[in-house]
């Protein structure tokens, strides 16, 4: 799965060029950057200083309507703008620092879910799985949705990403029409005598990823709600750096990237070049091609984990945690552990949510919860 490490304020790698909304993968330290605000266009926008009231948050499931979804995000989770975005907006989004034109993007299409959509609810139930692990959830001003991805070129034309399902930045979650594409972590931890649990259907290995553990495809709607968590990482990354500028200065140091390379911090010999300011032992660094091979005692989640730097680990890292826990800690416990350690400080700067309100055999009231 291709996810855009060039797009997001958080992107968790240090951005090489700073653009309007989109920020490069963070390869070195220190990554992060300080977000723009989001675009100006008032669509649908509320009063910025509603406070969202989770009272009787009832969790929407199958199919609902675009009206629906908007409400949802604005009454529950503060969002105050959602939108479909437009070319003017995409291409000034393109815009590099001290660039004297705007971007162009040729046969550019609109998209969304539509008027009535099963995705809007994944998308909720998305951000709602965050809230059920974490009792809180970032902070999301905007959303967006655009058919696609683009990077412009030398010439200042964009250049189609299709690939990108999403990405995140400056409060703004960006959806793409690739959102839904299949992707899952590996089901265990990688083991030399290549002995996995039942895995059923997988995704094809690409490279790097054998021998190691397999990556069992769950469902489209798994895949769906993973990267938009994936996102959320990014976001939590943004409240995370406000409850901490050292944050990932502290990440990085404790999962093993030193100057945007991998490097083993299983190995006492890395933590102690590490604590040391001395470049880890080569023959430790982790890359693409061996991401997932059983030598390596800190296992990242992810081939993109390796290849968009820390940031993209990062976010990686909040995916893994909200959707297979148990498998974060056997491969990859000091990630596991930092997020442990720090969750309760970067909340401080999070959207504390209650549990939603079970239906049973009493449905909530609609009237009753526009009342709250």
């Amino acid at each position: 799965m291709a996810y855009d490490h060039n797009q997001r304020t958080s992107s968790l790698s240090v951005p090489a060029v700073t653009l309007p909304h989109r920020h490069p993968g963070l390869g070195a330290m220190p990554f992060f950057q300080p977000a723009l605000s989001p675009l100006g266009n008032q669509v649908l926008q509320r009063n910025p200083q509603r406070q969202p009231n989770p009272l009787f948050r009832s969790i929407p499931q199958g199919e609902i309507s675009r009206a629906e979804f908007d409400r949802y995000l604005m009454d529950y989770f503060g969002v105050q703008d959602i939108r479909t975005g437009t070319q003017d907006e995409q291409e000034e989004s393109l815009t590099r620092h001290g660039s004297p034109a705007t971007p162009s993007i040729p046969n550019w299409q609109s998209w969304n879910p539509g008027t009535s959509s099963a995705d809007y609810t994944h998308i909720i139930r998305a951000i709602e799985d965050v809230a059920a692990t974490f009792g809180a959830i970032p902070t999301i001003r905007t959303v967006m949705f655009f058919k696609m991805d683009y990077e412009p070129d030398a010439a200042g034309i964009g250049v189609a990403r299709p690939d990108v399902g999403a990405s995140f930045g400056g409060g703004r979650l960006t959806v793409f029409e690739a959102f839904s594409r299949s992707r899952a972590f590996p089901n265990a931890r990688s083991n030399a005598s290549g002995s996995y649990p039942s895995a059923g259907v997988v995704l094809a290995p690409a490279a790097g990823e054998t021998p190691g553990a397999p990556r069992p495809y769950q469902s489209r709607e798994h895949s769906l709600r993973e990267n938009i968590v994936h996102e959320l990482g990014h976001a939590m990354a943004e409240d995370a750096h406000r409850a901490d500028s050292n944050v990932f200065t502290k990440f990085n140091r404790a999962t093993g990237w030193v100057g945007g390379q991998l490097f083993d911090i299983g190995q006492q010999t890395v933590a102690d070049a590490i604590s040391q300011g001395t470049p880890p032992p080569t023959q430790y660094h982790i890359q693409e091609h061996d991401w997932n091979n059983p030598q390596w005692i800190e296992q990242p989640m992810s081939r993109y984990a390796v290849a968009g730097g820390p940031g993209e680990d990062f976010a990686e890292t909040i995916a893994a945690y909200v959707y297979t826990n148990s498998v974060l800690l056997l491969r990859s416990p000091a990630r596991h552990r930092f997020i442990m350690d720090h969750i309760d400080i970067w909340k401080k700067q999070m959207q504390a949510l209650p549990p939603p309100a079970l239906r049973g055999d009493f449905p909530v009231i609609e009237e009753f919860r526009h009342m709250a």
